[in-house]
């Protein structure tokens, strides 16, 4: 075996043929270059050059004079071929020797455990074998850990499968409630649009309301931008929004259908004033007409404060052969009742099934399935869809120039 620098186009044929990660693409690597020439592809070759091993690094600057890399959910490759393992991890560490590194992050896409959506374990991988080698190279693991953690990629993820289902299948198996939400956000008009870099700041508006709404401060503005020239045609923000005087003009006509049925069954009454059936649906149609009603004197108040056009909801996707990812969102909490976040998640789930792509991936949660989580409300909207969730392995360290990034972490620790 040989560990190698591979082309672009080495790595485009590995990662599209073996499950990876969106991280680990050939699109990632050639606008990384252009963008920033902060990243590295390495991988091995068996004996008759065939590819066994693909990985894109990047590295950032640490402690001034040396460089911290970071292998983005890769390397990929078989984690049960033990000598590969080995072999790979072994050459890294004199890779990065080379490269002048202190320390390497590394954090497998690799599954620990499937659980449902409650947390419960529906199967265990054994991946002791491959923690013992990581191990006996100096590859220290950083525990099971719960919850967000600005230093590191999730290691929890919530997933959709798609793989030999139907749309109608999809839905028949979500919860009863975001099924009828789905279902209500066609009928009210509700559509999705691709938004391009210049409507990025519309995106962020929602994306901010978010934060505050959860109290958290995660990323600017410029880091969307970057997201959406790292990733080209493979990234997109959606935006669900709806067209009021669209929706008023549904309401209005069914208003005229409700009258007009009504005025039928009056007619009716007349000729049988005693008809219990007709009675009945005189009822039902006067509730039907005060209802309709009231949404039509709500949706024109609303256009009134707030014009005809609304925003709903926004998030960035990104996808490749095998996921579609859904990663960070935000809605206006104002406008709920028109369920923008439903709607926008079920036209990605749609585009996936368009493109063959067998997964869709909620992405992260806290680990925590105590009502009292941060992200409950979130892990419910997931779990409404009929995602599980993949508990992955979590992060390796390995220092490189052990004496230096002990004096990393110490500075790092007083600054704290």
């Amino acid at each position: 075996m040989d560990f190698v620098t591979l082309t672009s186009e080495e790595f485009n044929e590995f990662t599209t043929k073996y499950f990876s990660h969106y991280t680990q693409s050939a699109i990632h690597f050639d606008n990384r270059v252009d963008l920033k020439r902060d990243v590295h592809l390495v991988g091995v070759k068996d004996d008759s050059g065939e590819i066994v091993a693909a990985c894109l690094l990047t590295e950032a600057r640490t402690l001034k004079f040396f460089k911290y890399f970071y292998t983005h959910r890769g390397p990929v490759m078989d984690y049960t071929n033990q000598s590969l393992v080995s072999f790979f991890f072994k050459s890294l560490t004199s890779y990065l020797k080379k490269q002048n590194c202190l320390y390497v992050l590394v954090d497998p896409y690799l599954i620990e455990n499937l659980r449902n959506a409650d947390g419960e374990i529906i199967k265990s991988f054994d991946n002791r074998a491959f923690v013992k080698i990581m191990s006996s190279l100096g590859y220290k693991h950083q525990g099971f850990s719960v919850g967000y953690d600005s230093m590191s990629q999730i290691r929890w993820l919530s997933v959709l499968d798609l793989k030999d289902k139907s749309e109608e299948q999809l839905l028949k198996e979500m919860d009863y409630q975001t099924r009828r939400n789905i279902k209500k956000t066609y009928d009210i008009g509700v559509k999705t649009k691709t938004l391009t870099i210049d409507e990025t700041q519309t995106f962020f508006d929602l994306f901010h309301m978010a934060e505050e709404k959860h109290g958290f401060k995660f990323r600017e503005l410029p880091y969307f931008e970057e997201m959406q020239n790292l990733y080209g045609e493979h990234a997109m923000l959606k935006l669900a929004y709806i067209d009021l005087n669209d929706y008023l003009k549904t309401l209005q006509l069914k208003q005229q259908q409700l009258a007009a049925e009504l005025s039928g069954i009056e007619e009716a009454l007349k000729e049988s004033p005693n008809s219990k059936k007709n009675k009945t649906k005189r009822t039902q149609l006067e509730q039907q007409l005060n209802s309709n009603k009231r949404k039509i004197d709500n949706t024109v108040e609303q256009i009134e404060q707030d014009g005809a056009v609304l925003n709903l909801a926004s998030a960035l996707f990104i996808y490749n052969n095998h996921e579609v990812y859904y990663l960070s969102s935000g809605s206006n909490p104002k406008y709920n009742a028109y369920m923008g976040a439903y709607h926008l998640q079920w036209e990605m789930i749609k585009f996936a099934k368009a493109h063959h792509i067998d997964r869709y991936n909620f992405y992260g949660i806290t680990g925590d399935f105590s009502e009292s989580a941060e992200d409950y409300g979130v892990q419910q909207f997931k779990k409404g869809f009929n995602a599980h969730v993949e508990e992955y392995i979590g992060d390796f360290i390995k220092p490189i120039k052990p004496m230096f990034y002990k004096v990393q972490k110490y500075l790092n620790h007083k600054r704290h």
